[in-house]
């Protein structure tokens, strides 16, 4: 049901309408030097990311700037119509595949990095979770790095957010997702060691959507720039405050799987 559901976005003719493009950026440079920092000092042959959205629709592309000098950098999605997008946009420099994340296609610890950015938050239990999380360990190989990002449960707005991304007009929907402590225990439970813990975005999830989708409509574009990105930088100070726990709206994980496996 999760492919067929993803195969109907990657038809839309703008499925990643609700993110903006000023948006977009800050999401991509914010994730961009978190997969930096904590893949520092690893031997980045071989790179997997679970999801290519992002590459096939919109401006917070990640996999095209990451690990230049990988022999491998290859992307895997639920859908065709996405992976195909993406690899048409960057065909030079990613490679595609469409299989489900519950059952990679690829042999037992053949990836030094794993970038796995809010995808298996989409499944709706947590044994599909669970399983998708096991493949990622699988696949990653001895001494390799998974970097994880989910939905933040902890962020106060989740719980009404997730609720309204049921209704029909919702872009996607919310599914299943951990705090650090509980996803850091399941890592544990494959045999990755955790390392390090972020809080990443401190927009006011959907509130922030609404508020620069009017301000769009109702603004010359450079001014609606210049509005938005004052926004974003508000928003981020957030960062800086002892309640970021709280403000964020993704939790981020780093695990290394031990070499002695």
């Amino acid at each position: 049901m999760e492919t067929q559901f993803w195969e109907r976005v990657s038809r839309k003719p703008e499925p990643s309408w609700y993110l903006d493009p000023v948006t977009a950026v800050q999401k991509r440079e914010a994730h961009l030097r978190l997969i930096r920092e904590w893949s520092r000092g690893v031997s980045a042959d071989r790179i997997l990311k679970t999801d290519l959205f992002e590459e096939a629709f919109g401006e917070d592309s990640l996999l095209d700037s990451l690990f230049p000098g990988a022999e491998l950098r290859c992307g895997m999605d639920a859908s065709f119509g996405t992976a195909s997008g993406a690899f048409r946009r960057y065909p030079q420099k990613i490679r595609a595949f469409t299989c489900d994340v519950r059952n990679l296609a690829a042999r037992d610890g053949v990836f030094d990095v794993i970038i796995s950015n809010s995808t298996l938050d989409h499944f709706m239990e947590r044994a599909s979770f669970l399983r998708a999380l096991s493949e990622l360990s699988r696949t990653l190989k001895p001494g390799g790095v998974l970097i994880i990002t989910l939905d933040n449960p902890w962020n106060p707005l989740y719980p009404p957010l997730r609720w309204l991304s049921r209704l029909r007009n919702a872009p996607f929907r919310l599914g299943y997702t951990e705090s650090a402590p509980r996803l850091k225990k399941d890592l544990a439970s494959l045999g990755l060691i955790p390392e390090k813990t972020e809080w990443l975005l401190h927009n006011p999830r959907g509130l922030s959507t609404l508020l620069i989708l009017g301000l769009r409509k109702l603004l010359p574009r450079k001014t609606a720039d210049i509005g938005i990105r004052l926004l974003l930088n508000t928003c981020a100070q957030l960062n800086k405050l002892p309640t970021r726990k709280l403000t964020a709206c993704f939790v981020a994980v780093s695990a290394r799987k031990s070499r002695f496996t």
